[in-house]
């Protein structure tokens, strides 16, 4: 019963806890290598605004097998499942004016449910590979942050190294399901303006989204009937050192195409010292038969870094939109769940509504060994985009500070508190009934390998 108990706490407060893939040898023959995963979160307090969460926890546990490639050399097959819910903390109907952290399970009652995330057959080859299945994106527009439940897709991808320094990349996703924070990319973070991530299909369902199932992409984006998916294409070049390219082209059948690109270059500047200058440009227009409406968006970005052994500065700033262009008015849209913008915070991507000047700030510094402090300001401004079907519009500047610490004791243990403050840009705004839009969220996390 101990044991079961402090399992239970373990689900509720860890954050990330998780065992390398460990080799399975039965008897001299290799068996593959599996996988397990247990992460939590929950929320310590936030204002009782009606607008952000101010409790919750949930859950996540992952068994994932990868068989060896004893019958056909570089051949393999993975499955994973996935089950995510709430780790029984979370009052979902309170009475003292809070909301329950919806974020954190892909239930929108808490009940925890399974999903076969990861079903694939890859294969490598000294110059090409391929992975076709369901599986996660490594890829500027279908990487984003999660809390818990990951979003996953079903996808043939192929890539290929056959020139020294540049890698080509090329697929076709036909699905998609939605993770545990879908919701909360489109109601808290994108506040309805369909900008935050995931989840435009929330609209669509009344309050409600159908998170963890696999979907059409045209379903997912809330457009009338299927589309034939999303169209993948990306070059990365590293043959210059200290240098990276990459060029990415996203074709979102009778939607929009996107177009992606990003420049780093690194330059030593003493030892352990070197300063990092990064540039992005993402660009998005209709195409087709424009489904989800006319699209002319596009956001700029520049960061520069100065990191040392023990610590780290940097300053972004993004520039989205063109107030002379009503096409803009709503932002980027963002069905399916991106996140390259440089001053992205965790809760905050104004950077992608329309007509932002946004700029953040922030560092960090190693303390002692294993124990980290990190903090980031970031200044949006208002924007030209108006929420919930026009009825909300910009009437304060948004902000958000963020402020952590991390503490990896050993390799079993690790720690982690962060504050959130946030101010919408809609705080003030009376049409929706909730005036006040404003966080100061916390978090505790607590991680323990077993």
């Amino acid at each position: 019963m101990r044991r079961a108990i402090r399992l239970s706490l373990v689900a509720a407060l860890a954050g990330s806890a998780m065992l390398q893939a460990a080799d399975v040898v039965i008897d001299g023959y290799r068996g593959g290598t599996i996988d397990f995963m247990l992460k939590g979160m929950t929320v310590i307090d936030d204002k009782k605004n009606g607008w952000a969460p101010s409790e919750g926890s949930g859950y996540l546990v992952k068994l994932k097998y990868e068989t060896p490639d004893t019958i056909v050399d570089n051949l393999k097959v993975g499955v994973g499942m996935y089950v995510n819910g709430d780790a029984g903390l979370t009052d979902w109907t309170p009475d003292d004016g809070g909301k329950p952290a919806g974020g954190l399970v892909v239930d929108t009652k808490g009940k925890s449910k399974a999903l076969m995330g990861e079903l694939y057959l890859s294969y490598k080859h000294k110059y090409f590979d391929a992975k076709f299945g369901r599986q996660t994106l490594d890829t500027p527009l279908t990487k984003i942050s999660t809390s818990l439940m990951p979003n996953f897709y079903e996808a043939y991808m192929l890539g290929t190294n056959v020139i020294d320094g540049l890698r080509l990349t090329a697929g076709q996703i036909t699905k998609m399901s939605m993770g545990s924070r879908a919701a909360t990319d489109f109601g808290l973070i994108g506040e309805g303006t369909t900008t935050g991530g995931a989840a435009v299909k929330f609209v669509q369902q009344g309050g409600t989204v159908e998170q963890a199932k696999f979907l059409n992409m045209g379903e997912i984006a809330g457009v009338s009937g299927d589309t034939d998916g999303r169209t993948v294409i990306g070059a990365t070049y590293t043959g210059v050192k200290n240098l990276k390219a990459d060029l990415w082209v996203y074709h979102s059948d009778d939607i929009a195409n996107d177009y992606y690109a990003e420049l780093g270059y690194k330059i030593p500047v003493a030892k352990d010292i070197a300063v990092k200058l990064n540039a992005q440009y993402l660009m998005q227009k209709d195409t087709g038969s424009a489904l989800a409406g006319e699209k002319d968006f596009n956001m700029l970005g520049v960061k520069v870094a100065l990191e040392g052994k023990k610590w780290g500065v940097y300053a972004a700033a993004n520039k989205s939109g063109d107030e002379s262009n009503a096409v803009t008015e709503k932002g980027y849209f963002n069905a399916w769940g991106a996140d390259p913008a440089y001053t992205s915070t965790i809760f905050s991507r104004n950077a992608y509504r329309d007509d932002v000047d946004a700029y953040k700030i922030g560092g960090h510094y190693v303390i002692m060994k294993g124990l980290k402090f990190l903090v980031d300001y970031a200044e949006y401004g208002k924007s030209d985009t108006k929420a919930a079907a026009g009825a909300l519009q910009a009437t304060d500047d948004a902000y958000e500070i963020d402020i952590a610490l991390n503490y990896k004791h050993n390799e079993n243990w690790f720690f982690r508190v962060f504050n959130s403050r946030r101010v919408s840009e809609y705080n003030g705004d009376t049409a929706m009934g909730i005036t006040d839009r404003r966080q100061n969220h916390y978090r505790a996390v607590v991680a323990y390998n077993f």
